[in-house]
């Protein structure tokens, strides 16, 4: 099958956080989680956008909590884009993150015309593989080029973060005792990883500054000189710093890299790594 416009959709979950020119783009769909502040119930991104979150969240007394769509929603949304397309790529936050790989996955057995990702990702490390996805389907490209391009990216991509407090991932249940009790030490910034599908300690640092150029540090290491990189960044309305990450990673001069886009952090992630986070995601191609 060619892939175009006319014949392939991309579905995604609100954990994407897409930017604004992904979000609009007609071949794309997102299907929203849910966060809750005590028995208030919000759709991520359609009912509780990105600042009125974090206000909501230094005001609470605890953690939110969050949920998947049901299997049925996706079901709908399959059956709705099938209508008008003969394949949907449905690319979903990390299946060790979230039981919403799970759900889609229940849907998809129940349909044809479906490519199921996990993309061992969250945030913009997700709307990065979009990008690169739409792309592809705007140049025209077949199922199988795609197909095997999504399975790289996947397998090849580094994703790194910084939280400004490990409390939210502790909480969660999202990292262990001795990572959160390593975030307590002064001034000791670990810098995260997310490797297939499950967050890791990628280096402990002192300071802001090291951390941020660990995280550059960390580009170079997974990609080589000459090569060109597309990179994503994403941060919970933090601008100074991710100011201050952004000018590291243009710096890098011996790779071409391109800073694809920029996302801020939703009700649902920034449940788990809190306010003013910032990652860097890239795929050498």
């Amino acid at each position: 099958m060619i892939v175009n416009r006319e014949t392939t959709a991309v579905l995604v979950d609100s954990t994407a956080d897409l930017p604004d020119y992904l979000a609009a783009d007609p071949n794309i769909s997102v299907i929203p989680l849910t966060t809750y502040f005590g028995d208030e119930a919000y759709l991520d991104w359609v009912e509780l956008k990105p600042a009125e979150f974090y206000e909501k969240l230094a005001a609470a007394s605890e953690l939110p909590r969050t949920s998947q769509p049901s299997a049925g929603a996706f079901l709908d949304e399959y059956k709705r884009l099938l209508k008008t397309y003969q394949r949907v790529y449905s690319v979903h936050l990390s299946g060790q993150f979230s039981g919403t790989y799970a759900s889609a996955e229940v849907a998809r057995a129940q349909v044809d015309g479906v490519k199921l990702v996990d993309s061992q990702l969250a945030t913009g490390g997700i709307a990065l593989l979009v990008d690169r996805i739409i792309e592809r389907i705007d140049r025209g490209t077949t199922e199988a080029e795609l197909d095997a391009y999504v399975e790289r990216f996947v397998k090849e991509k580094i994703f790194f973060f910084l939280p400004t407090t490990l409390d939210q991932l502790y909480k969660g249940g999202r990292i262990g005792r001795a990572a959160h009790l390593v975030g307590g030490l002064l001034n000791i910034k670990p810098v995260l990883i997310i490797d297939e599908g499950v967050i890791d300690v990628y280096k402990k640092v002192r300071g802001l500054r090291q951390a941020l150029e660990a995280m550059r540090d960390g580009v170079l290491d997974h990609t080589e000189p000459g090569s060109t990189v597309y990179a994503s960044l994403s941060h919970g309305l933090n601008e100074p710093v991710l100011g201050q990450l952004r000018d590291l990673i243009e710096g890098i001069d011996d790779r071409d890299v391109k800073i694809r886009l920029t996302s801020i952090v939703g009700s649902v992630i920034g449940t788990y790594v809190g306010p003013g986070a910032v990652s860097v995601c890239c795929i050498q191609e």
